[in-house]
């Protein structure tokens, strides 16, 4: 009889220390957001045919930069004559700096970035290749764009 009984408690027992197990999912989500400002949207080029400008860039992802040139360099407004000029973009946070001439951006020109750049700055310097000879008013629009990716290479 007290083998029995302790048989019965011994069940009791292991009854009395088993456990459930659960298993919880835990999820989080922040949405992709990248903006950039200008220090300067209007430049001026110097003597000695240079110009430079700050981007403020703020993203929480890798992004994809897209940069192009309306006229692929600076056009003379009141003739066809268009003046190269070279584009250096450096972002020092990123370690990447790039440099092209105008005319290669006619066509744009692509790159990505797969640093997070929390409130980073980006400097953008113009240079002439050659001097401006033509009275009169040069004009040229760089576009920059500058979309977020959560996936590291850009979004293609």
């Amino acid at each position: 009889m007290r083998k029995g009984i302790a048989i019965i408690l011994f069940f009791f027992g292991i009854n009395a220390y088993s456990s459930d197990e659960v298993s919880l999912t835990l999820v989080g989500y922040i949405p992709e957001k990248c903006s950039f400002t200008a220090e300067s949207n209007d430049l001026t080029l110097s003597n000695n045919g240079l110009a430079n400008t700050d981007l403020v860039i703020d993203c929480n992802s890798p992004m994809r930069v897209s940069m192009q040139s309306v006229n692929g360099g600076l056009r003379h407004q009141q003739s066809t004559q268009i003046n190269d000029y070279r584009v250096a973009l450096t972002i020092a946070d990123a370690n990447y700096s790039m440099s092209v001439l105008a005319h290669q951006l006619k066509s744009i020109k692509m790159f990505n970035v797969n640093d997070i750049l929390f409130k980073s700055i980006a400097k953008l310097q113009v240079k002439l290749v050659d001097p401006l000879i033509y009275a009169g008013n040069y004009q040229d629009v760089i576009r920059i764009e500058m979309t977020p990716s959560a996936i590291s290479g850009g979004v293609w």
